[in-house]
C-alpha cells in the first residue's frame, strides 16, 4: 500500500482514516477539499482540479482522501489501494453534526480556502440521497486487479487499522 485514495459520502470519516493511515505508513495525506475549494466556497475548475490531483499522483507515496466523483477514474488507475466508506446514513449524519460543533467558526485543517464549517440543508440533501449502491458498484467495478476494502461501520475501520499496524 503506497497509493491510496479514500472515497465515500461526506462525513464517513475519510479525513480521519486517511491521517491515521498517513502516520501509520509514513506516506504524505492529501486532502481533495483543501485543493477543491476556493475562497467564498467556490469549487475550482475541473481542468485545474485534475492537474494539481495528477501532479500529486506522480508522487512515489501518497494518501488522497475525496469523494469527486467526476475524476475518481483517474485516481483509482493510479492507485494500489482503493478504501471505500460504506457507513449508515445516520452515523453519516450525527459524524456531520459532531465535525460542525468540533470545528465551529472555524475552518477544519482539511477545508480549502477561508471557508468556516457550517451546516447547511443542501449537504445534508447530497448525504441523504446519495446513491451509495450505485457508487459501490462503480468503484467496485474500477478498481479490480487493486486492493478494495469497504469498511461498512466504525468497527470495521478499527479492525482494518489494527490488522495495518501489525502487518508492517
Amino acid at each position: 500500500m503506497q497509493k491510496i485514495i479514500i472515497v465515500g459520502c461526506p462525513g464517513s470519516g475519510k479525513t480521519t482514516l486517511a491521517n491515521q493511515l498517513g502516520k501509520i505508513l509514513d506516506i504524505p495525506v492529501h486532502h481533495l477539499d483543501k485543493i477543491f475549494w476556493k475562497e467564498g466556497k467556490k469549487a475550482s475548475h475541473q481542468d485545474e482540479f485534475r492537474k494539481l490531483v495528477k501532479e500529486l499522483m506522480e508522487e512515489d507515496k501518497w494518501i488522497l482522501d475525496g469523494n469527486f466523483k467526476r475524476s475518481v477514474e483517474d485516481r483509482i488507475e493510479k492507485a494500489d489501494t482503493v478504501i471505500l466508506f460504506d457507513f449508515p446514513k445516520l452515523i453519516i449524519i450525527w459524524r456531520v453534526f459532531k465535525r460542525f460543533f468540533k470545528h465551529f467558526n472555524k475552518v477544519r485543517p482539511d477545508m480549502g480556502g477561508n471557508n468556516k464549517e457550517k451546516i447547511e440543508w443542501l449537504h445534508f440533501k447530497y448525504i441523504l440521497t446519495y446513491p451509495m449502491k450505485e457508487y459501490l458498484c462503480r468503484i467496485s467495478l474500477l478498481s479490480k486487479g487493486k486492493n478494495l476494502f469497504i469498511l461498512k461501520n466504525p468497527q470495521k475501520v478499527r479492525v482494518f487499522l489494527k490488522n495495518i499496524s501489525t502487518t508492517i
